[in-house]
Formats: C-alpha cells, sequence, structure tokens
C-alpha cells in the first residue's frame, strides 16, 4: 500500500518541482517516514494522527542532528499537507543551526586554484570560486548557455529570480581554454552538455545527475595541493563568500552571484574565524603605524605606556630608537 503512494507522490513531485534533488530528497524521506510507521505502529499513511506525526518528529530529534532533521520534517509536511492534503498531521521543523565552518582561506583557495592541472579541472575549479556552483549545477550546464559578449551563464535551478550568473573574466579563460580541449562527447545528447569526462572508464560521456565526478574531482586537487584537511565541494562555496567579505565585497554581488533570494542566506555563508578578524585588524592598522611619523609613533608608545602595555624602560628604548637624536632632558615631555 505505501509503494503505491511513494509511487504517486513522485509523480506529484515531478509536476511540482523542477529540481532534481529537491524530488529525490522529499521522496527518500517520506519513504523513511512510512517505513518507520509501518515497523514501529504497524500503520499505513492511510491511518496517520497527528499523534503519529509528532511521535516520528520525536524519533528524528533524539536521534539524528538539528540540520538533519530541517529536510526531512519537512519533507513529512509536504507530504501530509500539499499532497495528502491533511493539515492537521502537520509538524514543526526546527531552524537551521548556524555552523562556523573551518573554511578555506584567501591563500589557501590560491593554493587549491593553482594545483588544477587540465583545463577541465581549470575550468571547474573557478566556476566553483567565482560562480559559487555547486555540485549539482554542473551537470546541467550547457555550451549553449554560455553569454561570453554579456558576461552572463545561464542556468537552470535558481534561488532568486535569476536564472544566471555573472561569467567573471577569469571564467571566460577557463572556459575558452577548456572548449579546444573539450573531449568529444560519445553520444549526440551530449553534444551540448559542457563537461564531458576526460579520463577513464566513463571517457567521452557526460557525468550523471547521481555522479559524485565533481566531489573525486575536487578531492583529487586538493589532495595535490597538499591539504591535510577535508576539502569537498561544498567548501568552497563558504569558503569563497567569505573570502569575498573579507574583501569587502559588497554583499549584494556575493547575494545576485550565489542566487540567494535573501541576503541572510548569504550572510549564512560567512564563516569568519576570530583569526581571521585578528588578521584583518592586524594588517590594516600595522599599515597605518607604518604609514605613521616618527613623532606619532613615539606618541602610541606613550599610549601603550598610559595603558600599562609597556613599562617604562621599554618606553625609553623605543624613543631612543624611533628618535636617536632627541635631546635626553626632554624625556620629560613624553611622559
Amino acid at each position: 500500500m505505501n509503494q503505491k503512494i511513494l509511487n504517486q507522490y513522485n509523480t506529484y513531485l515531478l509536476q511540482e518541482y523542477r529540481k532534481d534533488s529537491t524530488r529525490k530528497n522529499y521522496y527518500r524521506f517520506v519513504q523513511y517516514f512510512l517505513k518507520w510507521q509501518k515497523e514501529t505502529k504497524d500503520k499505513s499513511y492511510e491511518q496517520l494522527t497527528p499523534e503519529d506525526t509528532k511521535d516520528y518528529k520525536a524519533f528524528c530529534l533524539r536521534n539524528y542532528q538539528i540540520n538533519g532533521n530541517v529536510g526531512r520534517l519537512n519533507a513529512v509536511n509536504n507530504f501530509v499537507d500539499e499532497f495528502l492534503q491533511r493539515p492537521e498531521l502537520r509538524i514543526t521543523a526546527p531552524k537551521v543551526e548556524e555552523v562556523n565552518k573551518p573554511v578555506l582561506s584567501e591563500e589557501e583557495l590560491d593554493q587549491y586554484l593553482n594545483s588544477a592541472e587540465t583545463p577541465l579541472e581549470k575550468l571547474i575549479v573557478r566556476y566553483q570560486v567565482d560562480g559559487f556552483l555547486r555540485p549539482s549545477d554542473f551537470y546541467q550546464l550547457r555550451i549553449s548557455q554560455h553569454d561570453c559578449k554579456n558576461q552572463i551563464l545561464y542556468v537552470n535551478d535558481t534561488k532568486t529570480g535569476n536564472n544566471s550568473v555573472i561569467l567573471t573574466p577569469l571564467m571566460m579563460k577557463a572556459y575558452k581554454e577548456y572548449i579546444p580541449n573539450r573531449v568529444p562527447p560519445k553520444q549526440r545528447e551530449d553534444d551540448d552538455k559542457l563537461i564531458i569526462i576526460d579520463k577513464g572508464s566513463h571517457y567521452g560521456l557526460a557525468p550523471s545527475s547521481n555522479s559524485d565526478f565533481i566531489y573525486r574531482k575536487t578531492k583529487k586537487i586538493a589532495l595535490r595541493a597538499g591539504f591535510t584537511r577535508s576539502v569537498y565541494p561544498y567548501l568552497i562555496k563558504p569558503s569563497a563568500i567569505t573570502c569575498g567579505f573579507n574583501n569587502q565585497m559588497n554583499p549584494r554581488i556575493l547575494q545576485r552571484q550565489a542566487r540567494h533570494k535573501n541576503i541572510q542566506t548569504t550572510l549564512r555563508y560567512d564563516h569568519t574565524s576570530d583569526k581571521m578578524a585578528k588578521d584583518y585588524f592586524n594588517k590594516i592598522q600595522s599599515e597605518k603605524l607604518d604609514n605613521l611619523t616618527k613623532e606619532d609613533k613615539a606618541k602610541v608608545w606613550l599610549d601603550k605606556l598610559l595603558s600599562n602595555e609597556i613599562d617604562l624602560k621599554t618606553f625609553k628604548t623605543g624613543i631612543d630608537v624611533l628618535l636617536p637624536h632627541r635631546q635626553k632632558d626632554n624625556d620629560i615631555g613624553y611622559i
């Protein structure tokens, strides 16, 4: 009985949702939900009560991480409310918890970019870093979607009204260098697909939407770059956005390139750490200190003395270095 309704639900998802990953996740989570109800309570979907969905929520909260339960319970709500038209079965899904990922620094991102060797690898890393593309985006890219004249790359899935990203000059360079080296597709239906596998048993084929091709490419390039930490596609995007924030890029530009409907979504990708903040202030203020006159630097030393950051002996030593030709009798003027 459950399989029959699952087949009907799958048809509903195909009609309502364009994004393949959304359909698959909803179907998978609802399949788990119905299986749990059958095994735990010996109930089919027709016998569900509000207590049953609440019990399933309690089970999920006990056994899974909160962020995983966001999608898991939203899928149940989609099934019972939108599909079955039984809103009384809805449950409250938890909000996403902010996670401060240890993202790659700007130097590490450059290290990753510079470790790409083949034209295909160089295109992948540049589209990840400049275009914020997810693995699923790569499998849908078409040659015909590239409008280099207007610097536009059209994409199928979007989280805003925009169905495109801006082609940066470096993205266009990677694209133009890749196209002449692109492996000829074995199948005619792949003629317009941008990504064609260049090595291995699937040589000449376009990777399927279920493929881990981009994941494996990312891991391979990261390994070549010498990273000992885990580097994977979904770390590249928040790393690139965080570096954009640190470089004072307009948040609206980052939002536009990431195709986010709300700026709050873009802000969740900002994983600036305490170390990044310290490095930023140290760099900015060190540059300012380097531009000070000797007299101004002496005043900075005086401020440090008055705030007990340094002792009197250290202060005098610093002054001697900064102003070696001053009159010794003028010490009292600084103190």
